[in-house]
């Protein structure tokens, strides 16, 4: 289970470098104009087209990041896990492909496209990809 949760956190902090690297200036996406409009079906797209997706078990990216608020795509391939965590805000998890078993409070919610799931801070949760999925993760509010 360590050995788990240390690749978990070097495959998100490596996906975390990729985007700084690529976005230096995307600290607050928001300051920036106060408007953003992201095409998803496209950055899924470009998400798979990129060499991390194909040689790891996920890939991701900001699409919005404000004062209080961080709107993320998160590419899992079936079997990837996202380790129990937890938020200092609120967040939402909506499914755009696939299906995940979102895991909290000891119990399972299958999340399949269409669904939107809300959670509340400092809950402990996982994600298990059921198979290949694309899911928007929200999160957001006053204790960020």
């Amino acid at each position: 289970m360590a050995q788990q949760i240390k690749d978990s956190d070097r495959a998100r902090q490596a996906d975390q470098a990729r985007h700084h690297a690529r976005h230096p200036d995307h600290e607050n996406i928001l300051a920036q104009g106060g408007f953003v409009a992201v095409d998803i079906r496209a950055e899924i797209a470009r998400l798979k087209s990129e060499p991390a997706w194909a040689s790891g078990d996920r890939h991701g990216s900001s699409l919005v990041k404000g004062d209080g608020i961080n709107v993320a795509l998160m590419m899992l391939k079936k079997g990837a896990k996202l380790q129990e965590h937890h938020t200092r805000a609120p967040l939402t998890v909506q499914v755009i492909e696939g299906r995940i078993n979102f895991i909290a409070n000891g119990k399972t919610q299958l999340v399949t496209p269409g669904m939107l799931l809300a959670l509340d801070r400092a809950i402990e949760h996982s994600i298990e990809a059921v198979e290949e999925c694309a899911i928007v993760l929200t999160v957001g509010g006053e204790q960020m």
